[in-house]
């Protein structure tokens, strides 16, 4: 009896430290393209709950058609978390724009690589944007192509990817309203695998 008593008792402990213990991310990995925008600041690694994954996203957009004082193309992007309480997150949200349709990866599937679209800085032009648009690969091949503005140019598929796990989390790097001289709004972006 005092036996069975002091095994529920460790195993109990046991599962709280587990439950009250931060996700580590020292084991993880974070994925990133090379066309990426150097304005702004990083913002928080923001992931999803412990298990889940990203089988989906969505971004804030600024159409560059529709005449502003300021384009900043991209402007934000949300992944959307497999959890039973369908969890999303965000870094750095920019301050303008629509939040566009959700793309999904298939059933059981999450995304795994990206690459974006960017319009290079260019001193000539007196309004730049940077992020323009972004796709996805899903860990089983799916491509997710939401056409999101058309300035700039495609960089190549992040070199390395989370074809095995997912990815489960991101950062990004944002100039904020209000910066001197030109807003480019979102500038990069990194991705977590689980």
């Amino acid at each position: 009896m005092v036996v069975h008593r002091l095994v529920a008792f460790f195993v109990s402990f046991l599962m709280l430290s587990l439950v009250l213990q931060p996700r580590s991310t020292e084991a993880l990995k974070i994925i990133s393209v090379t066309n990426g925008g150097t304005e702004g600041s990083w913002g928080l690694l923001e992931i999803c709950p412990d298990g889940s994954r990203a089988i989906g996203y969505q971004t804030q957009n600024d159409p560059l058609d529709v005449i502003l004082y300021d384009k900043t193309a991209m402007n934000s992007i949300r992944l959307f978390c497999n959890d039973t309480a369908g969890t999303s997150i965000t870094s750095i949200l920019g301050d303008t724009g629509t939040w566009e349709l959700r793309q999904n990866c298939p059933p059981g599937e999450a995304l795994s690589s990206f690459r974006l679209r960017v319009e290079t800085y260019d001193p000539e032009l007196s309004d730049n944007t940077s992020v323009n648009s972004i796709q996805f690969y899903c860990t089983d091949g799916t491509l997710l192509n939401f056409n999101g503005n058309s300035a700039g140019i495609w960089g190549d598929f992040s070199a390395e990817n989370c074809d095995l796990t997912g990815i489960c989390g991101l950062e990004t790097r944002v100039m904020p309203m209000g910066t001197l001289g030109d807003n480019t709004a979102l500038n990069n972006v990194g991705f977590l695998c689980c």
